[in-house]
């Protein structure tokens, strides 16, 4: 690890709605490491210092998120407090939701719609999601066969 590196360790519990258990899906996340270049730091540095000079960037940011049980989370726009997750939490939360048990290799756009109903959130979830599930090898292998032209297409002129 870098010497510039500052790392926390944060105790996270099991994440599990009504509506995910009635599937038989469960999310565990146990430990939750947080380095320097996260994306949850500046915040989270903000959040419990909020005295100290910071970017306006940051204090705007800043103000769509707080501090719950030691977790960052963000406020929806539908009152929902929604957790925060980094790199590798997202990764395996991802993996789950895309093929684990109960994941039915859906597209990304349902597969966001999913995490965030499951109460998960990270800046980038639309493009992460579609790039997995684009990445896919199961679904790129039984998905739907393109039907693009080997050769550019030529005008026919009718006579």
């Amino acid at each position: 690890m870098p010497k510039d590196c500052v790392q926390r360790i944060i105790k996270v519990g099991k994440k599990s709605l009504p509506s995910v258990l009635t599937r038989g899906m469960e999310i565990d996340v146990n430990y939750a490491i947080i380095t320097q270049d996260d994306w949850r730091d500046p915040i989270i540095n903000y959040l419990q210092y909020p005295t100290l000079p910071y970017e306006k960037r940051v204090r705007i940011m800043a103000l769509n998120y707080l501090m719950w049980n030691g977790d960052l989370v963000q406020k929806s726009k539908d009152e929902v407090l929604l957790r925060c997750l980094g790199k590798k939490e997202y990764i395996k939360v991802m993996r789950e939701t895309h093929e684990g048990i109960c994941g039915a290799h859906q597209v990304g756009r349902k597969m966001c719609w999913l995490i965030r109903r499951y109460g998960y959130f990270w800046p980038t979830m639309m493009k992460d999601c579609t790039n997995y599930s684009k990445g896919c090898e199961a679904c790129q292998r039984h998905g739907p066969i393109q039907q693009a032209p080997s050769v550019p297409m030529n005008l026919v002129v009718k006579p």
